[in-house]
């Protein structure tokens, strides 16, 4: 076999793999609907009836209003389920930054609820032990919180311990 003859079957199969990568393309993108897209009556409450979806979303507010401020002299708000090892690092806060990457997963049980399996990171900002200028990172990939929850017609009350 000389290299002509190696090179034509090699760019043969390229073109025939880029032809099939397209046509998969195609029809993954096509608008007929598959039988798994038709709809179906179910017996399950609609969202909006459903008193643990209630719940997460009012956890989620809530827990966009205790990260979404920028907090000074390192007051954390209560009932957020945040706790900051600062103390060791830093002589004085001057600010903290929150960012959520993921919010945790609340599940409804008979006493209130836990929500767990979040991830938070804050950035904090002030003064080190040394009394230099200091910026740390804090992350947690087991932001959880519990508390007590009622649902009653659409409406939810919670209270985060």
């Amino acid at each position: 076999m000389n290299r002509r003859l190696s090179w034509t079957i090699g760019g043969g199969l390229a073109a025939l793999l880029v032809a099939g990568a397209a046509v998969w393309l195609w029809q993954a993108s096509s608008d007929i609907p598959s039988a798994r897209a038709t709809p179906t009556a179910t017996s399950s409450p609609t969202p909006d009836a459903d008193p643990r979806a209630l719940a997460q979303r009012a956890l989620d507010d809530h827990l966009e209003d205790c990260t979404s401020a920028e907090l000074t002299d390192g007051v954390i708000p209560e009932g957020c389920g945040i706790r900051i090892p600062w103390g060791t690092e830093f002589a004085a806060v001057d600010d903290v930054r929150f960012r959520v990457e993921r919010m945790p997963v609340l599940e409804l049980t008979d006493d209130g609820f836990i929500a767990e399996g979040g991830i938070l990171v804050a950035t904090v900002s002030g003064t080190g032990q040394d009394g230099s200028p200091r910026t740390e990172t804090y992350r947690t990939e087991s932001w959880t919180l519990r508390g007590d929850v009622s649902v009653e017609d659409g409406d939810v009350d919670l209270d985060v311990w």
